[in-house]
């Protein structure tokens, strides 16, 4: 790429702001040496790392290196027989257990998602057990451990040992000749433990002399009773030391051994952390994945300056179909400079696999190199001018475009835009970007100047954005093929740029505007208009009859957008409404339904009440006309019930069992003619809870009598369950979607005995996903259900966690 263009685009700064998210020094080394590429595919690599990396951000906010270092430097020394101090080796410590963790971190993540993060994790070397050696070594502090071995273990307890006697000796000296001394302390001077003794009292202490104050007034004396101890102290000291250094110097040699593969795994964390630091940067810009293509096509949607501050009004630029030269003009300070700029960084940054500050969907060229010429660069000491500086830069530039063109050009003049995007595609890849192009001398030869360099440009179909205030530009840009005019707006009425960048329309100087709205005399803008010319006259109010009629399709887009959005939410209202009265249509059908089938359990629980008194009372022969043609009654309103057995008369054994029932007690059930076992009554003692074989059922008390023990177990072997012929059909399917909890149980329990009696091997429940409430107490029901062998969700074409199957005991 061309240097002097990506510091002109003010690359470097951006790559300062993402070194900025790296965590350690390596990673900021790849960050500053990062180069846009020019090939599509490791384009298109780079900024899928940038996407799987933000990715994980996503799932693992803190995700990073942690305290790695970059230990190339001690690795490359102990790698020469070199020996690491403690706090080095602390540094490479962090660095292997960061290895680890990452490794780990990257191990876990889904191959599909992650494939490139994975692999790089995968490449990692971990060296555990060289990790477990620094960690017996040494401390977090840098301290040199007892456990480092056993001989510095001894060492330092034999130190300890000699340091307590030595220093209860000097105590006792202290005390003995405290008159004698400056301070009642024990200090320290080479080394050697000395007491301060007083000049005048030297004497009384018999050792040698170590040291004296400025002043003279204090001499530090070691006490010749504690010279051996010194001694016997200093040379365990030293042989410590010299162990320690042993120590250091074995375990550097270890580390010398590891040296290429610890080095892999710093340059990896770098990488790994470069990645991060990408995405990191991203999300402070907003920043998104561009599309990238080699056929130079570029179109960004709300485009912002990644440096800029403050509030950024975002353009929308594009190029490269029918078109690959864009003419940018409008009045100064209105943001031509800034929109080129903006397409050539965020092009080098797309290259670079940076995430670009543009909305989704949007498309980015990848070039062979960049060129830019952008501002006022007068060189004194070259004794240039404006238009010298900026004609040395643009010859610089022409020159690399012509060593990129090695074969010959057609002729494009009078040619379809079909073929010059064909034609274009056939032709290296170089982005140019010209900033005041013809600037800085004569108006007249300035502008033919910029003429034939944009029709160089353009017959060698390179793509080119320029900026220009020359109107002979415009009529260039508007009349040639392949080559577009672009504007900045400005507003008359603030007399200030609107920074909105418009491709297809050239822009107005505005000068005339705005002299006659800052009040100039209207005679000299008149006058101003005849100087001006009919040509130039036409072509001011051609602009600007092309940019009212613009202000007003946008208006109209503007206005059709916002009764589109209101009848969309109109839309989304009627549906919701739609959805809800839907809703209450299938709740009332519910409620009706459920009120139906508790009515039809009354009527049954009726007949059934009925028919039990038909065989337990002796009933006149008019008053049993009238129970039939009850019953006919609510037969007419019922299914079908099983015929209940005809009164018998009772044992003087049955008459004996008369009397209270209690909990326990064997029944028979009269309507079914089956034994089963009391398990609870209700606080009336209206109803029964019983145990009727795998069945347990609520029944009324008036349709079970109590039996004895031995004939409830010879009636149980004898009797079987009533004929599955005579049973109601039941359906196999419940539908209680929008029913109350309480309902819903009620029900549920009646339709799995209903449901057991039929034979019925399996049932869905219909209970819908809603908030879940009614599925989590249907399956809590199900779950200690004596009926119920197992149940699960219904598979996702029929219904998903919406049903539950039941399959039912045998």
């Amino acid at each position: 790429m061309h240097q002097k263009s990506l510091t002109t685009l003010e690359y470097p700064k951006i790559l300062a702001k993402v070194a900025g998210e790296a965590a350690f020094s390596a990673s900021k080394e790849i960050v500053t040496a990062l180069e846009p590429t020019p090939n599509l595919e490791e384009a298109r690599q780079r900024q899928a790392y940038t996407g799987e990396a933000s990715h994980l951000l996503d799932l693992h906010p803190d995700a990073g290196v942690r305290g790695a270092h970059d230990i190339r430097p001690q690795l490359v020394r102990a790698a020469r027989d070199g020996v690491l101090s403690p706090a080095e080796l602390v540094d490479i410590l962090s660095t292997l257990r960061s290895s680890s963790y990452v490794a780990r971190l990257l191990e876990r993540l889904d191959a599909e998602n992650f494939p490139l993060l994975r692999s790089l994790g995968s490449d990692i070397p971990l060296r555990p057990r060289l990790a477990q050696r620094i960690e017996e070594t040494v401390s977090e502090d840098g301290e040199v451990l007892d456990t480092a071995s056993p001989t510095l273990r001894k060492l330092r307890f034999d130190i300890r040992g000699a340091n307590a006697r030595l220093q209860d000796r000097l105590r006792t000296l202290v005390s003995e000749f405290g008159h004698a001394l400056q301070d009642q302390l024990i200090t320290m001077r080479n080394d050697r433990y000395v007491l301060p003794v007083r000049s005048e009292n030297r004497s009384q202490v018999r050792g040698i002399v170590h040291d004296q104050s400025a002043s003279g007034a204090t001499v530090f004396i070691e006490p010749m009773v504690v010279v051996e101890l010194n001694n016997k102290l200093r040379q365990l000291q030293i042989e410590e030391r010299q162990e320690v250094e042993r120590i250091l110097r074995v375990l550097s040699a270890e580390i010398g051994t590891e040296a290429e593969a610890l080095k892999v795994a710093v340059e990896l964390l770098a990488e790994f952390d470069f990645h991060l630091a990408k995405a990191r940067y991203a999300r402070l810009t907003r920043s998104s994945a561009p599309r990238l293509n080699n056929q130079g096509l570029i179109n960004l949607h709300n485009a912002r300056h990644p440096l800029l501050t403050g509030k950024v009004v975002p353009i929308n630029f594009h190029m490269g179909h029918d078109f690959h030269v864009v003419v940018v003009t409008g009045p100064n300070t209105g943001g031509k400079t800034v929109a080129l700029k903006t397409v050539g960084l965020l092009t080098l940054m797309a290259q670079a696999g940076l995430y670009v500050p543009v909305d989704e969907g949007s498309e980015v060229a990848v070039f062979e190199d960049v060129f830019a010429d952008i501002g006022d660069e007068q060189s004194i000491e070259q004794s240039l001018s404006t238009f010298s500086s900026h004609l040395s830069r643009i010859i610089e530039i022409l020159r690399a475009v012509e060593e990129g063109q090695r074969h010959a050009t057609p002729d494009i003049r009078g040619a379809r835009s079909d073929e010059l995007v064909q034609a274009q595609q056939q032709h290296a890849r170089l982005l140019v970007l010209l900033d005041e192009l013809g600037a800085g001398t004569d108006p007249s030869e300035g502008s033919a100047l910029a003429r034939a360099i944009l029709t160089y440009l353009l017959e060698r179909h390179v793509s080119t954005v320029a900026t220009t205030h020359y109107s002979e530009l415009k009529a260039f840009a508007h009349e040639l093929p392949g080559v577009v005019n672009a504007s900045v707006e400005f507003d008359i009425e603030t007399l200030s740029p609107t920074y909105r960048l418009s491709i297809g329309l050239p822009g107005r100087s505005n000068a005339l505007a705005i002299a006659n709205r800052l009040g100039l005399d209207q005679g000299i803008i008149e006058r101003s208009r005849e100087f001006l010319g009919s040509a130039g006259v036409r072509m001011e109010n051609l602009l600007e009859g092309l940019q009212s009629e613009r202000k007003a399709l946008s208006d109209e887009r503007y206005h059709l957008s916002l009764e589109h959005a209101e009848a969309e939410h109109q839309r989304k209202q009627l549906e919701e409404e739609r959805y809800k009265l839907e809703e209450e249509r299938v709740r009332i059908l519910n409620e009706a339904r459920a009120q139906a089938r508790r009515e039809l359990e009354s009527v049954q629980s009726q007949l059934g009440r009925i028919k039990v008194q038909v065989q337990r009372s002796g009933l006149t022969h008019e008053q049993l006309g009238n129970m039939r043609q009850k019953v006919r009654q609510l037969d007419e309103k019922i299914v079908t019930v099983p015929q209940p057995q005809r009164p018998r008369q009772k044992t003087p054994e049955a008459e004996r069992l008369e009397g209270p029932l209690q909990v326990g007690d064997s029944v028979r059930v009269l309507n079914f003619n089956q034994v089963a076992t009391l398990l609870n009554l209700s606080a009336d003692r209206s109803e029964a809870e019983v145990q009727m074989g795998a069945l347990r059922m609520r029944v009324n008390v008036d349709n079970i009598e109590r039996i004895s023990k031995r004939k409830a177990a010879v009636e149980e072997r004898a009797v079987s369950i009533p004929r599955l012929a005579d049973r109601p059909a039941v359906d196999t399917q419940l539908d209680m979607r929008g029913w109350r909890v309480e309902d819903a149980l009620e029900e549920l329990e009646t339709y799995l005995n209903d449901a057991t009696l039929s034979g019925l091997s399996a049932v869905r429940i219909v209970h819908g996903k809603g908030t879940g409430a009614l599925r989590q107490a249907v399956r809590e029901h199900l779950s200690h259900h004596p009926l119920v062998k197992s149940y699960t969700s219904a598979p996702p074409k029929e219904g998903g966690d919406g049903v539950t199957v039941v399959k039912l005991s045998a």
